[in-house]
């Protein structure tokens, strides 16, 4: 796309009133957290994300900083950086954190030898200078791409292997663990604090599934999950997030060679994501969507069906556990 293009596309995505929305998101939160939940306050896991760092702004302003309390969950797969950018967004927001190293509850679980044992099958030269990441390829006419396995190198080499269908899908389970884990701590220093869990799910991934069903996706509240990933930049700059975390790309941050969202999970950018999805929930047709993107009607078809298809395979996701209801008549 290019650049007039894609101001013409934010456009469909931006908050008007951002000092208004912010109002009611924080209203919603301390309404939820102090009169439906009866908590003192309000505990998030930082990432160093956007997310994040607009979730946790949002507690501060809406409950008082004094009782919000910040999770720095780090591994040893997870970057360096993630842990820097989330000290400075509790800094910037003067809120307590605590940081938790999660890599031996991990090990307790086999997380990395599972993951290595497949990776060391892939390329036998792996060893602890190596780093490695699944990789989704972009869409193929109306197929997703095969994910493929890429090793980095101690020589700072590149190697895409293919990998099978059950590889990736044990790659990420395991990687899954991560997520559910730091569930499990923020449940913990939450009942303990007597604070409720607020999520940092945005609308992009939760209708696209890109969350972890009792992960990320296990909260009391999700304040920004009716929000395009868009419109979590646009809070961001309102609420003044620091500007490397509003400039550094999003990602999982749960492979040891850094790998960005588009590349993991979308294929695309967030702002094509984003416009397929107020597109589809809009009922815009093929040339209203053409009209504002350089979009061609094959790539609009390709990705509203892809979006479709996710869509259906994650809707479990969001559904409380389905049960059988008898019936003694």
């Amino acid at each position: 796309m290019n650049n007039n293009q894609m101001e013409l596309n934010e456009e469909f995505l931006k908050i008007k009133d951002l000092e208004k929305t912010t109002d009611k998101i924080c209203e919603f939160i301390k309404d939820e957290i102090s009169n439906k939940f009866q908590k003192k306050g309000a505990i998030v896991g930082l990432s160093g994300g956007v997310d994040s760092a607009v979730t946790m702004a949002l507690c501060a302003k809406s409950l008082g900083y004094e009782q919000i309390l910040g999770l720095i969950m780090p591994e040893k797969e997870s970057s360096s950086s993630s842990q820097l950018l989330a000290k400075e967004v509790a800094k910037k927001f003067n809120v307590e954190t605590k940081i938790i190293d999660i890599t031996q509850i991990l090990e307790s679980f086999g997380v990395y030898d599972i993951k290595e044992q497949i990776v060391k099958e892939k390329f036998p030269k792996f060893n602890i200078e190596c780093k490695y990441r699944v990789i989704v390829p972009p869409k193929s006419k109306n197929i997703v791409g095969i994910p493929f396995l890429e090793i980095l190198d101690e020589n700072n080499e590149r190697h895409k292997l293919k990998i099978s269908s059950s590889d990736f899908l044990t790659l990420t389970a395991a990687t899954s663990i991560k997520h559910r884990v730091r569930m499990t701590m923020l449940y913990f220093h939450a009942e303990k604090n007597n604070f409720s869990v607020v999520g940092t799910t945005n609308k992009s991934e939760y209708q696209q599934g890109y969350f972890v069903k009792y992960g990320d996706g296990g909260s009391d509240i999700e304040p920004l999950v009716n929000l395009y990933k868009s419109q979590i930049y646009q809070l961001g700059e309102f609420l003044k997030v620091p500007n490397q975390i509003l400039s550094k790309e999003a990602s999982p941050d749960v492979w040891s060679f850094s790998t960005t969202d588009e590349e993991f999970f979308y294929s695309v950018p967030y702002q094509i994501v984003d416009l397929i999805l107020y597109a589809r929930e809009n009922k815009l047709s093929i040339k209203d969507i053409q009209k504002i993107s350089d979009l061609s009607k094959e790539d609009i078809e390709s990705l509203v069906k892809i979006q479709n298809i996710k869509q259906v395979k994650s809707q479990h996701m969001r559904e409380i556990p389905h049960s059988w209801m008898p019936d003694f008549t």
